[in-house]
């Protein structure tokens, strides 16, 4: 199980229609992709979305790809460690690079490292782990801003959408605009299911401490499962996001949600601890892979906090069924907004029922379609 070959490519494609968050428009589909090849044959995969694509790809390639040919692709704390090191320790040169994308970098990595384990075991990476590969509850992802779009049309979009894949959770998108705005989106909701689904809602960092609580208390009527990044998690000299979570928390009834953008460990500590979260929203694929997931998970679990990863849910439904505090996974309407996803993984896992089903096959139960590379990607150094 010696590494031989690290490749990384990474593929943007247009959305056919610009959906947005509150602070904008999402105007393409953007994955980078990782492969590692041992030896003696075995192939592992990753992905990676959490920083510039070009620079994460610009990472591996010309730093982790050294440290790890010729290293033993079982050694998975081992290679983390020393991706991290290289770069961000105290040794390590001044780099251009932020700690936020060179974990972006290390998670496509440590993603392929645990394939090749699994593989090489003949396991599923949720046998790997301890799990059971069982359907897993998939909540669907809509909901977003589009131009020009009423609010009966951005109903009406969302329910086919969960007829097709039979879901009872839906989350929307609010921020934009005054606490009223975010009230209809929600009310819209609310009036057309009623309470026959789970409903939550994302803020994506839209507001401000006194903004949320005002929303808060607006939308506490409509029973929420969670409210999701309410304020900005950035840290400033001036402002500790964690803090600000947590004033939120104790202010309102509404459960809050987090945590996809803490890149590891020690920001999750802190949200757990000072954000009054109840729910953990990790992302393996922005954040550090396996490795870093698992940290958090069980530092969660000791914590009572469920687990409900952001995104990339092809990824993370191993991961969900394999911790006793995996709870659900994020699924979109994916020729809408992931358009890549099924193309680029084949084996990519469905949605019926409203559960997302987990690969029994070695490693992730799936592979990248090198074809799809070479039509859509920019190959920094893969296969042709």
């Amino acid at each position: 199980m010696r590494i031989a070959e690290v490749e990384c490519a990474w593929v943007s494609i247009p959305l056919p229609v610009p959906r947005g968050l509150s602070g904008g428009p999402i105007t393409s589909s953007t994955d980078a992709v990782c492969r590692i090849t041992t030896a003696d044959g075995l192939m592992g995969i990753g992905e990676s979305r959490g920083g510039p694509l070009a620079e994460v790809c610009e990472i591996i390639d010309s730093v982790f790809r050294d440290l790890l040919i010729g290293e033993h692709a079982a050694e998975t704390e081992y290679h983390w460690s020393r991706m991290e090191r290289s770069l961000l320790g105290p040794d390590a040169p001044t780099t251009r690079w932020s700690r936020r994308t060179v974990l972006a970098a290390i998670a496509a990595v440590d993603l392929a490292l645990w394939d090749i384990k699994a593989k090489a075991a003949d396991l599923s990476i949720c046998r790997l782990l301890g799990g059971r590969p069982r359907p897993i509850p998939a909540y669907l992802s809509e909901g977003f801003y589009i131009e020009n779009q009423s609010l009966e049309a951005m109903v009406a979009e969302a329910e086919e959408s969960m007829g097709q894949g039979g879901y009872n959770a839906l989350k929307i998108r609010i921020g934009r605009g005054s606490p009223q705005d975010s009230e209809a989106r929600v009310r819209a909701f609310r009036r057309e299911f009623g309470s026959s689904i789970t409903l939550m809602a994302d803020v994506n960092q839209a507001w401000d401490v006194p903004t949320a609580i005002e929303t808060c208390k607006r939308l506490e009527p409509y029973e929420l499962y969670w409210l999701e990044e309410p304020v900005p998690v950035r840290r400033t000299d001036e402002y500790d996001p964690d803090t600000a979570c947590g004033e939120i928390a104790h202010a309102t009834t509404i459960p809050i949600a987090s945590g996809e953008n803490h890149i590891d460990l020690a920001e999750c500590r802190s949200l757990v601890e000072r954000g009054g979260i109840r729910f953990m929203q990790f992302d393996a694929i922005k954040n550090g892979g396996v490795t870093e997931f698992l940290k958090v998970a069980s530092f969660c679990h000791a914590h009572g906090i469920p687990f409900a990863p952001h995104h990339v849910p092809h990824f993370h439904v191993q991961l969900v069924a394999a911790i006793p505090n995996g709870l659900v996974v994020e699924t979109f309407p994916n020729d809408k907004q992931h358009v890549a996803w099924p193309h680029l993984f084949p084996g990519y896992p469905e949605v019926k029922g409203g559960h997302m089903d987990v690969p029994d096959r070695p490693g992730w139960g799936m592979e990248i379609d090198d074809a799809f590379v070479e039509r859509h990607g920019v190959q920094v150094r893969w296969r042709r």
